[in-house]
């Protein structure tokens, strides 16, 4: 239609990017009409702005798998320097794994209708398993994010008894970003897991809703502050009965392991196992949590903490723990609090709990604390089986758990506070204080309880110290010690006690003596040279005082039964102790005259009577040397048990006649050997005391004996007998063959460690095994070193089984038997080694021009000392190779060549299916020379002499893997060495 006007045009359908519009150019000093297509002309006016997901061919029909679309955004938008990425009001099928990395993008939809799914706005529809739909990765992803969407999953079980979840990944997976994500207004409908965080701080998540089945968000090695607010977890997909009871069985709504400083606020859930989990990884455990405020609604666990060491605080916390749709009937085992670590610290506000089947909070583990200040329950114990509002573990003679509380807890429907026969402390702490300040104050200021010392608590009025008791059963009244007036003692394994009770009119006050034993004495003690004074009206009338020092005989007196006469006998140590009667000046010792008819040897006497004292020379006494079988010094109970003198200067100490301990003299002797008891709660100790500054001490077995912390007893408890000079440490496994069984074998410590092979180690961590001669692991947990020279630096879950084959760290690396190679790795699909790197040195000389294949030990190839792929693997390989001449009857000694190379390469089912995919030699210049399989390469550098020698890559179909050739040249001796630095996917 030339010539037309645009009016005459007829009207545009649909419009596409490939429909053309003219557009008028400047061509020189004219212009000219040129034609664009809608995609250009978008190109050119959107310039530096967000681009739109429908741009990149998404449908959003809610069928269509718009995957590839969003990542193809993602891609051009990483080329343009990021920005955002809009996402209409559309129905979004994501079928295929949408990645963004090093990219700072921001997904920005258009908001969403609450409710079960597929409503009006921005939507994510996901129907297959089997892959991640959104990774966020990569240092440049910092300060990229998503808000205004929804996303929506499907469920195709009948939600009947016994209803699961599809198995579907984390929708949203933010890995290695070292910095924030932001997740703003997002809903996650009917979503299996929702957020997964690793190694990324700063995570910042608003506005979080929906119906989460498995895990809403889970944090690990967050080392940056992590923040959630505005969470609201509840019954947007359905409230059908069996799916509510897979979450309150399975469901976690909040996983923190290694999350330092969280900030949580205003959070809701109802329907999960648990709100807050605080778990471990080997990255740690979170420390320093905050919540502000927050409701978990029929739930079993409001906080649950399972990592030993977490921290944190709460301010204000309501837990409901009921079965959904039950009538009111609590979960069973259900708690507001439940603590199953250790050595945890947390405080928390205000708490209330509703409606739990025995205690609303349960402190397990040792070492734990937990302070509350103000706590209300409600509808606990209600199987009536006397469960306290606090159930707090004993932790035997670990360190005690404790619970303090700020105020009286208020418990409607009564019942217990805390459960008795505990070491646990439950208390409601109070400062020191001071006598002026007591930390405890009654009615004034000054007036009250304070801490005078460690142990010790004193009572203080108007300021001054009045009364002080301490841990070791003393008691002062009356002033502070040293002013006081009284004083009580209670030594240790005191039973018998002084009971002072008044009297009533006309009777006495008495002081008596109590207490378990049947027979107790009273003893009134004056101090030095001091007198005891009884006195009766007014005046002394009897006065006991000791001049002598120090006295060591005594005089006592006895009461006489009916018809008896009392006694004044003399006591003490002397065999014959004379009684001393010194009237005073002139005055006479009287005894009355006896009856005519008394004709006893009574003697009536006014005369002077003189006592002598006599001395008798003593010695030394001394037993005979005795045996073992007899020894010089037994018991009665038992003659065969006791000392005797073994050897000139020995002591020998026998047990049932059999010598069990002997004590030998050293010539000269400054220093010994001490052995201490302990006090409850301590260790008894072995030491070495004496005059010296340094003194060593000596564990010597005899001949191949072995040294070891527990007794062999082929049994859990002490273990299998240990190797020839073996040294094991480790005091706890769960099997008898968890000991250094190996010749001049190690085990550290740790737990269920392992050291069978000949001079192996197993220095540390848990359940590792040194099986391989001279191998080492040095900790982590469940690691093989079972090559001979193998080693294992540490991590989880690694094996060395080939001779000097080497893991450093990390979990589930493999050296898959090869001699002297390394492997390391983070973690695996679903074998060990299935995703991991390596390393590999091999080496071989030759002395002619006929090519020979380099190997780890230098000899034939074979199935483990090349690089030997496992069925089912690919390798991408960097390749460096240097051979030097190092003698022969052509050339000199020192020309060298060298070989720089990238390749892939990857095995089937068999060793036949190896291919090499293909690869890249780095030549002299900048350029790169393909790879072509059994085609000899020239050197990229070299010495003149060297240039004629070549390096061979091929797949090699025998044993599976890559065959690394050396040509070299006639009458020259070369050494070929070739390092390859590996990254290894299998499955």
């Amino acid at each position: 239609m030339p010539d037309a006007r645009i009016s005459e045009l007829p009207l545009a359908s649909t419009l596409g990017d490939t429909d053309i519009a003219p557009l008028v150019q400047t061509s020189g000093s004219t212009t000219e009409t040129r034609r664009a297509t809608l995609a250009q002309l978008r190109g050119a006016v959107l310039t530096d702005r967000g681009a739109h997901v429908r741009d990149y061919g998404a449908r959003g029909d809610g069928s269509t798998d718009d995957g590839p679309a969003f990542q193809a955004a993602v891609d051009d938008l990483r080329t343009k320097g990021g920005g955002t990425l809009f996402l209409g009001p559309r129905v979004y099928r994501i079928a295929s794994p949408v990645v963004l990395d090093g990219a700072t993008i921001r997904l920005q939809g258009t908001g969403f209708t609450e409710g079960p799914g597929g409503g009006q706005g921005t939507w994510l529809r996901i129907n297959t398993t089997g892959f991640t739909p959104f990774t966020f990765t990569g240092v440049n992803s910092r300060g990229a994010g998503l808000r205004d969407i929804a996303v929506q999953q499907t469920h195709g079980a009948a939600q009947a008894s016994g209803w699961a979840p599809t198995a579907y990944d984390y929708v949203f997976r933010v890995e290695d970003c070292l910095g924030g994500i932001d997740f703003d207004n997002v809903f996650l409908c009917n979503v299996n897991k929702g957020i997964y965080c690793r190694n990324s701080g700063r995570l910042d998540i608003r506005r979080l809703r929906g119906q989460v089945l498995t895990t809403g968000v889970e944090i690990d090695q967050c080392y940056d502050v992590p923040r959630i607010h505005s969470l609201h977890f509840w019954t947007f997909w359905t409230s059908n009965a069996f799916v509510l009871a897979w979450q309150q069985a399975n469901a976690d709504a909040l996983v923190f392991r290694r999350s330092d400083g969280v900030f949580i606020d205003q959070a809701f859930v109802l329907g999960y196992r648990s709100m807050f989990r605080f778990a471990s990884s080997d990255a740690g455990v979170t420390t320093k949590f905050y919540i502000g405020q927050a409701y978990a609604d029929f739930v079993k666990y409001g906080l649950w903490i399972e990592g030993s060491g977490t921290d944190g605080q709460i301010a204000n916390f309501t837990s409901h723990n009921e079965i959904f749709d039950a009538a009111g009937a609590p979960l069973p085992g259900s708690s507001a609090i439940q603590v199953d670590g250790s050595n945890t610290r947390v405080q928390v506000g205000n708490l209330r709990v509703d409606a739990v089947e025995d205690s609303p909070i349960r402190v397990n583990g040792t070492g734990n604390r937990l302070d509350l200040f103000a706590l209300r329950c409600t509808r606990f114990n209600t199987r009536g089986n006397g469960a306290p509002a606090i159930q707090v573990a004993d932790s035997g003679a670990a360190t005690p758990n404790a619970v303090y509380v700020g105020t009286p807890p208020l418990l409607e429907g009564g019942g217990l506070v805390v459960n008795p026969g505990t070491n646990a402390v439950f208390a409601s702490g109070t400062p020191a204080g001071q006598a002026a300040r007591p930390g405890l104050a009654v009615g004034s200021v000054d007036t009250g309880l304070f801490l005078a010392a460690t142990g010790t608590l004193a009572a203080a009025a108007g300021g001054a110290e009045v009364l002080r008791a301490t841990a070791a059963g003393s008691l002062t009244l009356g002033g502070a010690p040293g002013s006081h007036a009284l004083e009580v003692a209670a030594p240790a394994g005191t039973v018998n006690r002084l009971r002072v009770g008044g009297g009533g009119a006309g009777g006495a006050v008495t002081a008596q003596a109590q207490g378990a034993d049947a027979n107790i004495g009273l003893q009134l003690a004056a101090k030095g040279t001091g007198t005891v004074a009884l006195q009766a009206n007014g005046a002394t009338a009897l006065a006991v005082g000791n001049a002598a020092a120090p006295a060591v005989n005594w005089l006592r007196a006895d009461g006489g039964i009916a018809g008896g006469a009392v006694t004044l006998s003399a006591q003490g140590s002397d065999a014959a102790i004379g009684i001393t009667l010194a009237p005073k000046g002139s005055g006479l010792v009287r005894v009355p005259t006896p009856a005519s008819s008394d004709n006893s040897t009574a003697v009536a006497t006014t005369a002077f009577v003189r006592g002598q004292n006599y001395t008798v020379a003593g010695a030394v006494a001394s037993i005979a040397d005795g045996t073992a079988a007899a020894p010089g010094l037994g018991f009665a109970g038992n003659a065969a048990t006791g000392l005797s003198r073994a050897a000139t200067g020995a002591l020998s100490l026998s047990v049932n006649g059999l010598e069990t301990v002997r004590v030998a003299p050293i010539g000269g002797a400054v220093n010994r050997l001490g052995l201490h008891g302990s006090a409850t709660g301590t260790a008894v100790a072995l030491l070495a005391e004496g005059s010296d500054t340094n003194i060593g001490v000596v564990l010597g077995p005899k001949g191949a004996g072995a040294i070891a912390a527990a007794i062999p007893d082929n049994a859990v408890t002490g273990g299998n007998a240990r190797g020839a000079n073996a040294v094991d440490w480790q005091a706890s496994r769960t099997a008898a063959t968890q000991v250094a069984s190996g010749a001049q074998s190690v085990v550290g410590g740790g737990l269920n460690n392992t050291a069978a092979g000949t001079a192996a180690t197993a220095a540390g961590g848990s359940s590792n095994s040194a099986g391989g001669g001279n191998s080492v692991v040095s900790g982590g947990n469940s690691n093989a070193a079972s090559g001979t020279g193998s080693a294992i630096g540490g991590g989880s879950t690694n094996a060395a089984s080939g001779t000097n084959g080497w893991v450093p760290g990390g979990a589930n690396a493999t050296d898959r038997g090869n001699p002297g190679r390394g492997a390391w790795a983070s973690g695996r699909f679903s074998t060990n080694g299935d995703a991991q790197a390596g390393e590999f040195v091999l080496r071989r000389q030759t002395a002619d021009a006929t090519a020979a294949r380099l190997t780890a030990d230098a000899a034939a190839p074979g199935s483990t000392n090349t690089v030997n792929l496992p069925a089912n693997a690919s390798y991408r390989l960097k390749l460096l190779v240097v051979a030097r001449q190092v003698g022969g009857t052509a050339g000199t000694a020192g020309d060298t060549a060298s070989w720089e190379a990238s390749l892939v390469i990857r095995r089937g089912a068999t060793a036949a299916t190896t291919v090499l995919v293909g690869g890249v030699a780095l030549g002299s210049g900048a350029a790169l020379a393909a790879i072509t399989a059994g085609t000899g390469l020239a050197p990229g550098l070299n010495d003149a002499a060297a240039a004629a020698w070549r390096l061979i890559l091929d797949a090699d179909t025998a044993t599976g893997g890559l065959a690394i050739s050396g040509t070299g040249e006639a009458s020259k001796t070369i050494n070929w060495v070739a390092r390859l630095l590996s990254i290894e996917a299998a499955g």
